[in-house]
């Protein structure tokens, strides 16, 4: 389905009832939306793997703007201020009031800052994998060296120093393996992996424009709602002590981080058993 949303229609699809029959009458469920990483990558992937919360809430997860199957949009609006302005309209034209709003990777940056800059507007906000600033280049390649090698190492370095297509691709070859500890993972996700749809040309406007100076610390400040934190112990890409920086930007105690072990980037892959039942759990609080 898509939706006009602005200056573009979003692709979005939904898994769950918002209204459930219950026995003295209906109720109304929380509803989830779902921010996908990238970027340059749709929403595939997170659709499957968010729709086994769908039991109880409603989930929605869109293709942000210039990815997947949502309008291209021009590059000029391919910024986390844009993308943050589009939960808020996709929200608006969907009629969905305060959603728990989840961000993953790249879609924590988003989800940061729409929680920022709307900060009314959330009831909750769940980051996933996600830091406020990224790691030097530095760190980031002694960390894929630990668990790659110097061939992954290399590989960092190389779309650290000057990103192209090329590099991308080779990161995606060398790296994105890595992102998970599981060597086996489930035939269907690897599956879903190989389909989802890249736009490489928003992945490298947005780290040559905002990505590689990006800092959300002063813009967190600004966050009103409870905000749950999820890192995998082992995930060579968001370092622990970054995620600890979330914690102490938003003010008043309102997040709190939680640390899975035996988990890399890919949390639902790695430990969805733990990924889910902390999501679970915070929702319920919520409420």
């Amino acid at each position: 389905m898509r939706v006009s949303v602005g200056d573009v229609r979003l692709f979005f699809e939904v898994s769950g009832a918002e209204w459930l029959l219950v026995e003295d009458g209906m109720r109304r469920r929380p509803v989830l939306i779902g921010l996908h990483g990238g970027p340059g990558l749709d929403g595939t992937k997170m659709r499957y793997q968010l729709a086994s919360l769908a039991d109880t809430m409603q989930v929605v997860v869109p293709d942000q703007r210039g990815h997947g199957r949502s309008d291209l949009s021009t590059s000029d609006r391919w910024n986390l201020a844009t993308w943050a302005m589009d939960v808020r309209g996709l929200s608006d034209a969907l009629g969905i009031e305060r959603p728990i709003v989840f961000g993953s990777s790249f879609g924590g940056f988003v989800a940061q800052q729409y929680a920022a800059s709307q900060p009314d507007h959330p009831a909750g906000l769940i980051l996933a994998s996600t830091c406020p600033r990224l790691p030097t280049p530095e760190e980031l390649i002694e960390r894929f060296r630990k668990v790659g090698g110097d061939e992954a190492a290399e590989v960092v370095r190389r779309n650290s120093e000057a990103p192209t297509t090329e590099t991308k691709a080779e990161w995606m070859r060398v790296c994105g393996p890595l992102l998970s500890l599981k060597h086996d993972p489930d035939p269907l996700v690897a599956a879903l992996d190989s389909v989802r749809i890249q736009t490489m040309d928003v992945n490298l406007h947005f780290f040559e424009h905002e990505g590689n100076t990006m800092d959300l610390r002063p813009a967190l400040r600004n966050v009103r709602c409870p905000t749950l934190v999820l890192v995998g112990e082992h995930d060579p890409l968001t370092p622990v002590h970054l995620c600890h920086e979330i914690l102490a930007a938003v003010p008043g105690g309102l997040a709190r981080l939680e640390v899975i072990p035996d988990a890399a980037h890919d949390l639902a892959t790695d430990s969805p058993e733990h990924t889910y039942r902390s999501i679970r759990q915070f929702i319920a609080d919520l409420a």
